[in-house]
């Protein structure tokens, strides 16, 4: 009859609960505990040791990404300049290995 409850039914509505994707419960872990973002600096870190050679990756390490500009910490100023002869060819290794990563200009500092 409308208008009238029914006797089996109380007004909520249970939701049904439809089994999910193995692969879509991973990608939601991942997500909530930041293990993509780990990922994601050790592979720039990586990038950036390729792209300076195994001397220098001894005395740099990326920073922040932000407008596609990336900072590279330098631990001093002889680093630092040699880094900034080196920008063209760094910024080139680091798009060509990293496409996706939309870097399009490099800033060097020093560390503090």
């Amino acid at each position: 009859m409308p208008g009238k409850p029914s006797p089996h039914h109380d007004g909520e509505r249970k939701s049904i609960r439809y089994p999910r994707k193995m692969g879509s419960l991973v990608n939601q872990l991942i997500a909530r505990r930041g293990y993509a973002q780990v990922q994601a600096a050790d592979q720039l870190r990586q990038a950036v040791d390729a792209a300076v050679g195994p001397e220098l990756a001894k005395t740099v390490r990326p920073g922040n990404l932000r407008r596609g500009v990336l900072e590279l910490y330098a631990s001093d100023s002889v680093t630092l300049q040699e880094l900034t002869f080196m920008k063209r060819r760094i910024l080139k290794k680091l798009t060509a290995k990293m496409p996706q990563s939309g870097i399009k200009d490099i800033r060097f500092r020093i560390r503090s």
